[in-house]
């Protein structure tokens, strides 16, 4: 959305004026431009020399003399605006420096924001602006970086004719939006839909008119209802729909779609090393099959002294797999992991620069830096984000918790947002720990699927994140905060089989001679199942008692609620 003080005065005026050059003769200053911004946005129709109110347009005219125009900044409401009116909604918080470009617009007070920065956030929310795509437009698009720091667009912005005005109309358009400032400044993304208007002008290379598109001709074209000037722009030959007529559709279509957010994921050093050493040792048990990627053969040529930690943050992410071999427990690469291993590291912050966009979101500064500075952004996605964004949508997370992680889940409240600030001194005041390293470990955790920080730091749980807080509540959580390997991809598959088995396991433990002892044809089944030995699994049952998972008749409440919060997650990924 994008609304210049210059708008709001043609609207007023508007109440009495419905000619062209009526308008125009009272409004001269750059009377065409705002008049097309007003069409694009949806709020006006104009036909010959009439110019008339639609629905939304009537809406924003109500609000018009609540509205002290002579005493708001030139631009009243772009794309920077509405995100920080959005955060302020959501979450009831904005930094000072951002709320007080509300305040100036009369779009908040003390109170959160005001009932013109409610309709208007209403309107923004409701409606629907018109494609309207010059040769200018088309043409600018074409090279410009689509995912960045602010000065890199204003930079390109000064190469291009009409680029101020070319910025204003992609910002009314929805198809780029600008982050609010933070200590690194501004970033900016395009979004979704303009994948499809980047087809659009490959397809027209020559074009010398405006191609437009009202819900009017989106709502006719899919009918099979054809006027003259569609076939005149292209959109249709023959009584059917053009490839341009499609991808003029298919950008009304994905303007301001809700997309389901995509959860960001990490690598760090030490895996790679991990995944390295692995690669390494593979290729000395191809000639001598004695040498097996074990815990003691990796940690031995990796030199990595907490080695169980990275083997659980690997396997929860599906980069290694786990396999007995000679009855002993050995760590393999996945295919992501054989890739992985080659592309470096990336945090999580890193990869909100460029999962954001694919939700139609937009990031901060801070991410877009890290996003360069990890190879993942560099003038929009790169080789290796595209393919993070690939492995990032396509793995089935497994639970690998530390004990920050069930600290965080604790202290967070339910379907409500906690300032990561509050949240770090809670998590001290729990469990101790450096400032340093408990935020590392909640971008982790938002990496694990478990919690969402937007842009102004606010934080809240996902649903997997409710249920995996309740699963814990539910055990023994001084025995997990103690225990460092308690909730992991291995003690997890061991619940998820028995939970998948129950007939079997439940005859099992029926058929027990001794309560609370585990019996051999319980390890066996396990071991049939799991690629895992007899001694991890029996050390594994032992944790999983310990943290009151597993009780004597098979999972407790908090295992089954553990299980299908994972279950349902999984399913989610499909929908």
């Amino acid at each position: 959305m994008f609304l210049k003080k210059r708008h709001l005065e043609i609207l007023k005026l508007m109440k009495d004026v419905s000619k062209r050059e009526e308008l125009k003769s009272k409004l001269p200053e750059e009377f065409e431009v705002r008049i097309a911004e007003l069409f694009i946005l949806g709020f006006i129709e104009i036909s010959g020399g009439d110019i008339t109110f639609t629905d939304v347009g009537r809406r924003m005219l109500e609000l018009i003399d609540k509205i002290p125009i002579e005493e708001i900044p030139d631009v009243y409401i772009n794309s920077e605006i509405i995100k920080i009116m959005e955060l302020l909604d959501k979450t009831g918080y904005v930094p000072e420096s951002w709320n007080s470009l509300l305040l100036e617009r009369y779009l908040a007070d003390s109170e959160g924001l005001t009932e013109v920065g409610k309709e208007i956030l209403n309107i923004y929310r409701e409606s629907h602006p018109v494609v309207y795509l010059t040769p200018d437009i088309l043409n600018f698009v074409k090279g410009m970086p689509k995912i960045g720091l602010y000065d890199e667009l204003i930079t390109y912005k000064n190469t291009k004719k009409q680029g101020d005005n070319i910025l204003n109309a992609l910002q009314a358009m929805r198809l780029l939006s600008i982050s609010p400032t933070t200590e690194a400044g501004k970033a900016f993304a395009t979004t979704v839909a303009l994948k499809e208007v980047l087809k659009i002008a490959s397809m027209v290379p020559k074009l010398t008119r405006a191609l437009i598109l009202r819900k009017e001709d989106f709502d006719a074209m899919r009918r099979g209802d054809f006027s003259e000037e569609m076939v005149d722009s292209g959109f249709c030959e023959k009584g059917e729909i053009t490839a341009l007529g499609q991808s003029m559709l298919n950008t009304y279509n994905e303007i301001g779609k809700t997309y389901q957010e995509i959860t960001p994921v990490y690598v760090l050093e030490e895996e790679i090393t991990v995944l390295k050493t692995i690669e390494i040792i593979k290729e000395k048990y191809e000639t001598n099959p004695e040498v097996l990627p074990t815990y003691k053969e990796i940690r031995k040529r990796s030199g990595i002294e907490d080695l169980g930690e990275i083997l659980h943050t690997l396997e929860f992410k599906e980069l290694i797999r786990r396999e007995v071999i000679k009855n002993k427990d050995t760590y393999w690469m996945t295919e992501f992991g054989e890739k992985i291993k080659d592309l470096g590291t990336v945090t999580t912050d890193g990869m909100k620069a460029i999962t954001y966009p694919e939700h139609n979101d937009t990031p901060i500064a801070e991410w877009v830096l890290k996003g360069k500075e990890e190879n993942v952004v560099d003038r929009g996605i790169t080789d290796k984000g595209s393919f993070l964004l690939k492995f990032t949508r396509s793995i089935k997370r497994k639970p690998y918790l530390t004990k920050y992680d069930i600290s965080a889940l604790i202290n967070m409240p339910v379907k409500r947002y906690i300032h990561r600030d509050e949240l770090v001194e809670l998590i001290q005041k729990h469990v101790g720990g450096e400032e340093e390293a408990i935020i590392k470990a909640l971008n982790e955790a938002e990496s694990k699927g478990l919690i969402r920080e937007l842009q102004n730091k606010m934080l809240i749980l996902t649903e997997l994140g409710e249920g995996v807080k309740k699963a814990v509540e539910m055990g023994k959580v001084q025995e997990l905060l103690s225990t460092k390997f308690a909730i992991t991809p291995t003690t997890f598959n061991i619940l998820l089989a028995i939970y998948n088995n129950r007939k079997e396991f439940d005859r099992v433990w029926r058929e027990k001679s001794e309560i609370g002892a585990h019996k051999e044809n319980e390890i066996i089944l396990l071991a049939k199942l799991l690629p895992l030995t007899i001694d991890e699994i029996k050390k594994s049952l032992v944790i999983l008692k310990n943290v009151g998972l597993i009780g004597k008749k098979g999972l407790t409440d908090a295992g089954v609620k553990l299980v299908e919060s994972y279950l349902n997650f999984w399913r989610g990924m499909n929908t």
